[in-house]
């Protein structure tokens, strides 16, 4: 509802330019304030098991990072198939900033405790109480199913929504997307000219 009052309020200032040749100071600086935040991806604390280790993870603190946000829950089964492929995604990149925050939906403390038992994950798994939860869903625009994703560029601004499971196998070309996406949020091609600079200095 937020975002729709923002972009009305831009819209109408686009239109009155249409109308005049340029726009005043105070024009442009309302635009700057309105627009300001739009891709901005909702704040949240959570609770985390990670690598039998509790701790928190508070998203606006991390705006160092590239980060794949993940809606889920055990019960999900597309969900589960993105285990393997995630943690790939992980170990791969996580080294260089990457980082993935799986987000259940419902489940409590003991269930993804017991789930770990069944399921290797290696990045981290968020939770919290039911009603903390119903918050943060509705904030990113209401999760009505599962899984869902959201990757986010550093300064916490959100590059691409990701609807329905991520699988190497079964959608390459999403996954692709999704690598090509974080690779480049992640400068990579600016570390391989690092990497050749060096090579050819030796």
């Amino acid at each position: 509802m937020k975002n729709n009052f923002l972009y009305i309020l831009l819209l109408f200032f686009l239109v009155n330019l249409s109308f005049n040749s340029e726009l005043s100071k105070d024009q442009l600086e309302k635009i700057k304030e309105v627009t300001e935040g739009v891709n901005k991806a909702p704040d949240f604390t959570l609770k985390s098991i990670h690598s039998g280790i509790d701790s928190t993870y508070v998203l606006s603190t991390m705006t160092d990072k590239v980060i794949l946000i993940n809606f889920w829950a055990t019960w999900c089964g597309p969900c589960r198939l993105e285990i393997p492929d995630f943690n790939e995604l992980y170990n791969k990149y996580n080294k260089d900033g990457f980082e993935i925050l799986s987000i259940s939906i419902s489940d409590t403390k003991e269930q993804l405790i017991n789930f770990l038992k069944a399921y290797k994950i290696d990045y981290p798994i968020l939770y919290e109480k039911q009603s903390i939860m119903q918050k943060i869903v509705m904030e990113y625009g209401g999760v009505y199913s599962i899984p869902m994703s959201f990757l986010i560029g550093k300064n916490n601004e959100i590059i691409r929504v990701y609807p329905g499971a991520i699988l190497k196998q079964y959608d390459p070309n999403m996954y692709a997307d999704l690598v090509y996406n974080i690779e480049t949020s992640l400068n990579y091609k600016s570390i391989e000219k690092g990497l050749d600079l060096e090579n050819k200095s030796e």
